[in-house]
């Protein structure tokens, strides 16, 4: 079976009355995120926005909607009727679909991402347009499916993520995301990020001369028999955040504030903090503090407007 690469196409393997409900989904995503492209990522259909805004996909007994673990979290209470994991909601089929809550959902990842900066992998590629053949040569022999995450092609199999590549100024580079397991029988493999990156490494070139799609291709394949073997690196727990600079001081100095704030769940906190966080002038995390005091006091999140209407 031919990998699905469009929304349409993976619309037009159901059967009538589950397109329409496909069809109807995805026209509600569009109307409330008319800014957001369509694409296929992790094999379902995705709009995104500065980053994945939401998919869905359709199953035999229930729709699934994976608005990520952050919206899921801020919503819990509207979803008490459905399954719900860290990341997915299951709408039961025969359900009618709720378009408010869905549109709660994308409304509230639109101003979260809002103020992100999107990296334009795409900016060098001219210059690199035969390592991108050579590459894009070999992946077409294998296995693979073409994704988009992050603004970049990934190629995936069984869903996991193996390899992408980008040219940019001054090289032009494949990553595998389980690189850590591989043999590097050549020894090209490098960490991108020392300290940070666990799995990942990179293979960079100065040129597409010294692409040699034989070595390439054969990393590919142990890359994917790791897939295959189970091999990964399971994530650590991150440490819950804490407060730091302007806020850290401006809670430091009222009490009422401070403990107003520690009431707060910790889902709260985080996005307070990551909101002023985000702020690169001074001058704007004082806004943003003078904003959110208020807010902080009545006990109330930073997207608790797009939570009731």
């Amino acid at each position: 079976m031919a990998a699905i690469t469009n929304i349409d196409q993976y619309i037009a393997q159901f059967e009538g009355k589950k397109q329409a409900l496909l069809q109807e989904v995805r026209a509600t995503i569009a109307r409330t995120a008319p800014e957001a492209t369509e694409t296929i990522g992790y094999q379902m259909p995705t709009f995104r926005y500065k980053g994945n805004l939401i998919h869905f996909a359709l199953y035999k007994h229930h729709l699934g909607l994976y608005p990520g673990s952050e919206a899921i979290d801020h919503f819990k209470e509207e979803l008490t009727a459905y399954k719900t994991s860290k990341g997915a909601i299951q709408i039961p089929l025969d359900q009618k679909i709720p378009h408010a809550l869905l549109e709660k959902l994308v409304r509230f990842n639109i101003e979260r991402l809002q103020h992100k900066s999107v990296p334009d992998w795409k900016r060098h590629h001219a210059q690199w347009e035969d390592a991108i053949e050579k590459v894009q040569q070999v992946l077409h022999e294998l296995p693979l499916d073409r994704e988009f995450k992050w603004g970049s092609d990934v190629y995936t199999y069984q869903g996991k993520n193996v390899v992408s590549y980008g040219g940019f100024k001054n090289h032009f580079a494949i990553w595998f995301y389980n690189g850590v397991f591989l043999e590097d029988r050549d020894n090209v493999l490098i960490t991108a990020s020392e300290g940070k990156t666990k799995a990942l490494r990179q293979w960079r070139f100065q040129s597409a001369d010294e692409i040699d799609p034989i070595k390439i291709k054969s990393y590919l394949q142990e890359a994917i028999q790791t897939v295959i073997d189970g091999k990964e690196i399971k994530p650590e727990k991150s440490a819950r955040k804490q407060p730091s600079g302007l806020l850290k001081e401006t809670l430091s100095n009222d009490t009422s504030l401070q403990k107003a704030f520690e009431k707060l769940s910790p889902g709260k906190q985080k996005e307070y903090i990551e909101y002023i966080n985000s702020a690169k002038q001074e001058k704007t995390k004082i806004a943003r503090i003078e904003k959110i005091k208020p807010l902080i006091k009545e006990g109330k999140g930073l997207h608790d407007k797009y939570k009731r209407q």
